[in-house]
C-alpha cells in the first residue's frame, strides 16, 4: 500500500513541490549566470591585470610599475619588460599572502613596524595632502612663539666657596659677597679666586659643570644648579651675580660673554612652522585613530609594573 495517495488533492504537498521546482530553477539559472564565459567571476575584472586567490592586481598599479621600473612610457616598454613586471607583481602578491597566512606580523618586528607605518600613512593621507594657508601658518606661529626662539650663548665662570673656607652658610655667603664686589671693581678674576680661595666649578670632578668656553643656554641649564642658572641667565657680559646658595655650596657667577636668546621672526622660520603644524596635525589624527581602535577592541592589561 502506498504511503502517499497521489489521487487525492493535497494543498500542502502542492506548495512544497512548487517551492522545490522554483529553487531548482533558480539554482540552474544562477549556475549559468556565474559560470558563463566572460563573466567577472570566471575571468578578470576590467580594472585588474590579474588576480591571485581572488585578490586583484590593479591595472593602474601595473602601468605605474612598468613606467617607474624602466623609466619609459608604458607604450614604449617591450613585451619582455611588461611580462617581467607582471610576474614580479604576482610573485609579490603570493609572498604577501603567504606572510599573512604564516602570521608574520605576530613575531617579526620588521613586518610589524611596516604594518604600523603603512596604517599611519593611510590615516595621515588627508593631513599630508592639505596645504596650510599663510594665515594658518601665522596663527600657529603666534600660538607657539616659544618654539622659535634662538637659544642664547654664555661664556661664564661659576665660582664656589670651598667648604674649608666657611664654617657656616653665613660666612660662605659673606666670602662670596666680598669676592663679587672685588670683581665688580675690576680686580682680575684669577686674583680674586686666589684672594678668597674660590674654586672653579669646572674643576670639581664630581660636579659635571660646564666648560669655560661658549655654551648654549640649554647646555648650561642642564649642567648648572637651577638656582645658579637662574642667576646666570639674568646677567649681561661683564656682570657678576650676587651670592647664590645652591645644594653644593655658595656660588657667584662671572659672565664673560653673553648673547641672549632671540625671538626668530615668522619669515625666518616659516618652513619650520609648516613642518611643525603638519606634525601636530598628524599627532592629533593618530591619537583620535588609536582612541577609536581602542574603543572597538577588547584590550586587557595589568598595567605597567
Amino acid at each position: 500500500m502506498s504511503l502517499i495517495d497521489f489521487s487525492q488533492t493535497n494543498t500542502r504537498r502542492s506548495l512544497v513541490l512548487l517551492a522545490l521546482g522554483a529553487i531548482a530553477g533558480l539554482a540552474i539559472a544562477g549556475y549559468g549566470l556565474f559560470t558563463a564565459q566572460g563573466t567577472a567571476t570566471r575571468g578578470i575584472p576590467p580594472e585588474a591585470i590579474a588576480t591571485v586567490n581572488g585578490r586583484l592586481i590593479l591595472r593602474t598599479d601595473y602601468l605605474t610599475q612598468v613606467q617607474t621600473q624602466f623609466g619609459v612610457p608604458y607604450k614604449d616598454a617591450t613585451l619582455e619588460q611588461r611580462k617581467r613586471v607582471l610576474e614580479d607583481m604576482i610573485a609579490e602578491e603570493l609572498m604577501v599572502q603567504r606572510g599573512l597566512e604564516a602570521d608574520l606580523a605576530s613575531y617579526d618586528p620588521e613586518v610589524r613596524q611596516a604594518l604600523v607605518n603603512g596604517v599611519e600613512l593611510q590615516i595621515f593621507a588627508d593631513v599630508l595632502a592639505q596645504q596650510p594657508t599663510d594665515a594658518q601658518l601665522k596663527e600657529y606661529y603666534e600660538k607657539h612663539r616659544d618654539k622659535y626662539v634662538r637659544d642664547g650663548i654664555m661664556q661664564l665662570r661659576d665660582l664656589t666657596v670651598p667648604g674649608n673656607a666657611q664654617s657656616s652658610a653665613e660666612q660662605g655667603t659673606q666670602v662670596a659677597r666680598q669676592a663679587a664686589e672685588a670683581l665688580r671693581h675690576g680686580t682680575a678674576l684669577d686674583a680674586v679666586m686666589k684672594q678668597f680661595g674660590l674654586q672653579d666649578s669646572r674643576k670639581l670632578l664630581d660636579s659635571g659643570h660646564i666648560d669655560v668656553g661658549d655654551v648654549f643656554d640649554f647646555s648650561a641649564k642642564a649642567r648648572l644648579d637651577p638656582k645658579v642658572f637662574e642667576a646666570a641667565s639674568t646677567l649681561a657680559a661683564g656682570q657678576t651675580s650676587d651670592p647664590v646658595a645652591a645644594s653644593d655650596g655658595v656660588h657667584i657667577v662671572a659672565m664673560i660673554r653673553r648673547q641672549p636668546p632671540r625671538q626668530r621672526e615668522f619669515t625666518e622660520v616659516s618652513n619650520e612652522v609648516w613642518a611643525d603644524l603638519k606634525k601636530d596635525a598628524q599627532q592629533q589624527v593618530r591619537t583620535a585613530n588609536l582612541r577609536y581602535l581602542q574603543n572597538k577592541a577588547d584590550v586587557k592589561s595589568e598595567g605597567a609594573k
